[in-house]
């Protein structure tokens, strides 16, 4: 709308299956690297026999030994890929993020399902079984959704607006564009936001097995159980992880002299009401959420260059959005590239929207499409181009982001190169 401010990334930072970093990340993806494999938590792969999980992850590494035990694994996480996107956007210095911004007009957004999931089930676990009749102060805190909110704000001294939303498999993406409305209206300089999930516990895969949502069956190689759009997917792969992005003013970015990788230019959401976990296959909803997003980016249909799908791998699921992107786009799909990154890193939840909005981020700024992998028989309502098994060089200019959840829950981001 004229005469808001401009809202812009100027900083990157993400912990995937894929390991440490931004970049770890992105070289994998356009490679065509899957990194999903065989659950080794015997324990747990009764209900998740194939996962996507951090390999090696030891947060001592980045984090003092204090925090890390007054921390679930998300909040980890989170704190992790905060302290890369602060880096790279030459704000890593406290000094130096003071000098540029009060901090009472820093803020942070942050995305997860469930938040410290982790924590509380084992502790509740030790009380069920009669292990201890107590658990640790430090339980609430710990495991709350705003965890991983709160403890940033903690650490970096940050006195804006931290809010956490909690919309299932949309969390992340709700996260964002929430907050670009926090930048237009003049409440913050600049937001921390995105999203950190790590659910691997036996209550959650149980629930989500039950609900028919994970894959539980596929080919020999656990590799390729993720297959968005594929006529033989049997569900979605889980996955966890954290990205953050760096989002301000694209006058306060001029300013101080910031590299700028995008800006975000159309947000939409909107909801189902149909049915608790399973989307409406008309995919209408779906579908208002990414008019709305275009509407307030002020941008036809033809003018987008990428679409990220959220596309889990559910049968369902594929096929809703495969229709939203139909009655959307309509001719015009057939010549936009749709793809999906959950076949190489599985469904991150929550934090799903952020590091595909990443994904679409890095996508234009080195020319090179993510692709879809493991989509070997295309299902016929899927998109044309899916951009199979490796990356394609191709310069585009708009990215299209959907983030779709239980409870019907839709969101839509649109990033567009300055």
């Amino acid at each position: 709308m004229a005469n808001q401010p401009r809202i812009v990334v100027t900083g990157l930072g993400a912990v995937t299956p894929f390991g440490i970093g931004v970049e770890t990340f992105w070289e994998k993806i356009i490679s065509g690297h899957s990194a999903v494999g065989k659950n080794a938590d015997e324990a747990l792969s009764q209900w998740a026999p194939v996962v996507a999980q951090v390999p090696n992850f030891d947060p001592s590494k980045y984090l003092d030994s204090k925090l890390v035990k007054l921390t679930d694994r998300f909040a980890q996480m989170s704190l992790i890929a905060v302290k890369e996107a602060l880096e790279d956007a030459n704000l890593s210095d406290a000094s130096v993020l003071k000098d540029y911004y009060s901090t009472d007009r820093i803020g942070v957004s942050i995305g997860s399902a469930y938040g410290g999931i982790i924590t509380l089930e084992e502790a509740s676990t030790r009380l069920a079984t009669g292990q201890s009749r107590k658990v640790s102060p430090r339980l609430v805190p710990k495991s709350i959704p705003n965890a991983a909110a709160a403890t940033i704000a903690k650490e970096y001294d940050l006195h804006g607006p931290v809010m956490t939303y909690s919309t299932a498999c949309a969390s992340s993406s709700n996260a964002i564009g929430e907050a670009s409305y926090w930048l237009q209206l003049g409440k913050a300089d600049l937001v921390l936001v995105g999203g950190a999930e790590s659910l691997f516990t036996p209550v959650i895969l149980a629930g989500l097995r039950s609900s028919q949502a994970l894959a539980t069956n596929g080919p020999d190689d656990f590799s390729t159980w993720s297959r968005p759009f594929d006529q033989n997917r049997q569900g979605m792969v889980m996955g966890e992880g954290a990205a953050i992005l760096v989002l301000e003013t694209l006058d306060h970015a001029k300013a101080r002299g910031a590299k700028i990788y995008a800006e975000l230019v159309g947000y939409g959401t909107t909801n189902d009401a149909y049915h608790e976990t399973s989307p409406n296959p008309s995919g209408k909803s779906a579908s208002l959420a990414m008019q709305n997003a275009l509407k307030s980016a002020q941008l036809s249909t033809e003018e987008i260059g990428y679409i990220n799908a959220h596309a889990t791998a559910t049968p369902a699921g594929d096929r809703a959005e495969s229709a939203a992107l139909k009655e959307t786009f309509g001719e015009a799909l057939d010549h936009i590239p749709v793809s999906s990154i959950k076949g190489a890193i599985g469904h991150l939840l929550g934090s799903a929207g952020a590091i595909e909005s990443l994904a679409c981020i890095k996508a234009m700024e080195t020319s090179t499409l993510p692709p879809t992998l493991h989509c070997e028989n295309k299902e016929e309502s899927a998109p044309h181009d899916i951009i199979p098994d490796v990356g394609r060089a191709q310069k585009v200019e708009t990215s299209l982001s959907n983030s779709f959840g239980f409870g019907g829950q839709n969101s839509v981001l649109i990033w567009k190169t300055l």
